[in-house]
């Protein structure tokens, strides 16, 4: 009996299985296929020798959602909306992102105005009907929308996340006229106030449905070819897991699908060794994706962004940076040396590849300083070309006055760190947090080679870095629990009659989130975990802070105090002559945890430890070699060394130790720790 993980990147699409009966993981790396994805996944599972007739669980990341946002990919939508209000998408909230810039242009609505339709109707404030739906002038704008070349439509009211009622109304007349066209409401889709990224986010769902759809059917049909019996699960931006059933009623939760495996993962694995505090630093192939980890929970926010448009569903607050290992160094207008965004892919590669590309990438660096060795296949996949890699990295070289390459090479990894060391520090310096209070956790194909460069740079004196680190994510999807996040606003002061009308909405959540676990599989309601929290924030701000609590606290000044404490970590100073109010309630179902035995690896053979040279700022060194399946509990290496398995290589300098626990982690120290 299997349980698989798939994790298709921009470079390689990474395979984990793992043997229920055996306790056994096994990881595999093939080059991404973008035309047709299930040919790498099939070619990831065939290197594994796994049939899917034996696999009783398959989770699937896919980033199918952000490609096509950030491609402008599919027809339009229409909009539907309070009569009054077509023109909301397009104001938006009328922030500058440059500040001073006087020639800024306003993004691009996601929405064009003229396919923004007005029908009479009207909800209160507190959710009450003032004027029910004109189902006449529906029927007007549906007859306008039937000839426009649209591929759904969105139903947008006023107030609608408190009453529902004209939405699905539009809803049902929607499917009925078009069961073809794709269709959603806001009230199923973002239940929150805050009308424009409602509304927006509402709008792009509606726009990707068509390319979710046919994808998750495709690979739904190519998994049944080949045996596969159960329903497949995807993994959400929140870091859990729900049915293709879920994915497709709202695909917008699976923005961060890739990603959020990768922190789920580093939650798992930093619990079993002990770590609550940790910062995560994902480097694949285009990108690096860092989150921070407190009390053993990733940070979550309502506030994301794709391609300058707003993304309400709930999320794991992640903050991506374009340095990857495939990211192509270049000078910039001012004679200086840059890393990315841009990235050379899987076709034609880094210019190692052999693959025709003649500009160099960070793995090139990496190969030309000795961190990769040009006698073992990148990923298992493709034989390192160092000739290439250097020829690619002289070229550079002449544009900036003749630097060697050894030297050229080495700088381009520091550019990379720099630029991660950047990203970490807004996550954690520009929100009160001390890095050197958490432990790095670096994955992902690359992010082990930069581990104690990275700390050395930030002061951090721990680092983990996790068994099969170039498929963490992919090992997410099966770690990570079934789950679901519920959300009502309840706008309302912080009084004695809110308590009572939270304990009603808790009640509501906990049923409904109950429903949607067992509609999932499960089988025994205690089996489930619910979490709740209460967004709070002094009247007049536009933002709220969620709360975790327990339940409902006894007293308004038991609540007071939680926020109060919460507020004053964050932001360090409230008033105490502060009014607040309460904004939502929220609640999050979760499934029982899958227990997955991470240190039991297939065995490899070869030598304990051998020795290669490196290049470093003091020039060429030697370095220790050692192959991490041939390591054992209490095993311990000194820097510099380099650690090499399947689809990963860690980089360990001089001046740190690293030592193996019990769950086949690599625990890296700063000497005299």
């Amino acid at each position: 009996m299997y349980w698989v993980g798939v994790d298709v990147g921009g470079t390689f699409t990474d395979v984990i299985v793992y043997d229920v009966s055996e306790g056994r993981l096994r990881a595999a790396k093939s080059l991404s296929t973008p035309d047709a994805p299930e040919r790498a996944v099939l070619e990831g599972l065939r290197k594994l020798d796994t049939d899917l007739g034996d696999a009783t669980r398959f989770v699937h990341g896919t980033t199918r959602v952000t490609n096509a946002l950030l491609e402008g990919s599919g027809k339009p939508v229409a909009l539907i909306t309070t009569r009054g209000f077509r023109d909301l998408v397009a104001m938006g909230r009328g922030y500058r992102r440059q500040l001073y810039s006087v020639k800024e242009l306003a993004p691009v609505s996601p929405v064009p105005r003229q396919l923004c339709f007005e029908v009479t109707e009207r909800l209160q404030a507190d959710g009450s009907v003032l004027q029910p739906l004109d189902e006449k002038a529906l029927d007007d704008v549906l007859d306008q929308i039937d000839a426009l070349d649209v591929s759904g439509v969105a139903v947008c009211f006023l107030h609608s996340y408190l009453n529902p009622v004209h939405e699905h109304q539009v809803l049902k007349r929607l499917e009925a006229r078009w069961p073809e066209r794709m269709s959603s409401a806001s009230a199923d889709v973002v239940a929150e106030i805050g009308e424009y990224e409602r509304f927006a986010t509402t709008a792009l769902n509606v726009k990707v449905k068509p390319f979710v759809d046919a994808y998750l059917g495709g690979f739904e049909d190519v998994l049944a070819k080949h045996g596969y019996r159960h329903d497949l699960s995807i993994m959400n931006s929140s870091g859990g897991v729900v049915s293709a059933t879920d994915a497709r009623r709202v695909p917008m939760q699976l923005a961060l699908s890739g990603p959020a495996g990768g922190v789920a993962a580093s939650c798992y694995v930093a619990g079993l060794a002990g770590y609550s505090h940790v910062i995560t630093c994902d480097m694949g192939g285009t990108s690096t994706d860092v989150c921070l980890i407190r009390d053993g929970q990733p940070t979550m926010t309502n506030q994301g962004e794709i391609g300058g448009y707003p993304n309400k569903t709930f999320q794991i607050e992640i903050r991506t940076i374009g340095a990857g290992g495939g990211s192509v160094a270049w000078v910039d207008i001012g004679g200086e040396l840059s890393i990315g965004p841009r990235s050379a892919g899987s076709d034609p590669g880094p210019a190692c590849y052999g693959r025709g590309s003649t500009e160099p990438t960070t793995t090139d660096a990496h190969l030309i300083v000795g961190h990769l060795d040009p006698d073992e296949k990148l990923g298992g996949e493709v034989q390192p070309d160092l000739d290439a890699a250097r020829s690619a990295m002289a070229s550079l070289g002449d544009q900036l006055g003749g630097i060697g390459v050894e030297r050229l090479a080495l700088g381009v990894i520091q550019v990379a760190v720099a630029k991660m060391t950047s990203a970490i520090k807004e996550i954690t310096y520009a929100r009160g947090m001390d890095p050197r209070d958490f432990v790095l956790l670096p994955f992902g194909g690359a992010g082990p080679m930069h581990a104690t460069a990275l700390a050395d740079e930030l002061g951090i004196d721990t680092v983990l870095v996790p068994p099969v680190p170039g498929n963490l994510s992919a090992l997410g999807f099966i770690t990570a629990r079934a789950r679901h996040d519920l959300l009502r606003t309840r706008l309302m002061p912080v009084d004695d009659d809110a308590l009572e009308r939270l304990r009603e909405s808790f009640d509501a959540l906990r049923d409904e989130g109950l429903r949607r676990l067992k509609a999932g599989g499960l089988a025994d309601a205690k089996a489930a975990t619910l979490e709740y929290s209460i967004g709070m924030r002094i009247r007049g701000q536009s933002f709220d802070l969620a709360v975790p609590v327990t339940d409902v606290p006894e007293s308004v000044a038991a609540l007071v105090a939680r926020f109060r404490e919460m507020y004053e970590a964050r932001y360090a100073y409230l008033p105490s002559t502060s009014q607040l109010e309460i904004v939502n309630c929220r609640l999050t179902a979760f499934g029982p945890q899958a227990a997955v035995d991470v240190a039991r690896r297939d065995s490899v053979s070869g030598s304990a430890r051998t020795e290669r040279r490196i290049y470093t700022v003091d020039g060429w060194t030697m370095a220790g070699v050692y192959q991490r399946g041939l390591l054992a509990p209490g095993d311990t290496l000194d820097g510099p060394a380099i650690v090499v398995e399947s689809g990963a290589t860690t980089v360990m300098g001089a001046g740190w130790t690293a030592t193996v626990d019990d769950h086949a982690n690599l625990i890296l120290a700063r000497d005299g720790r």
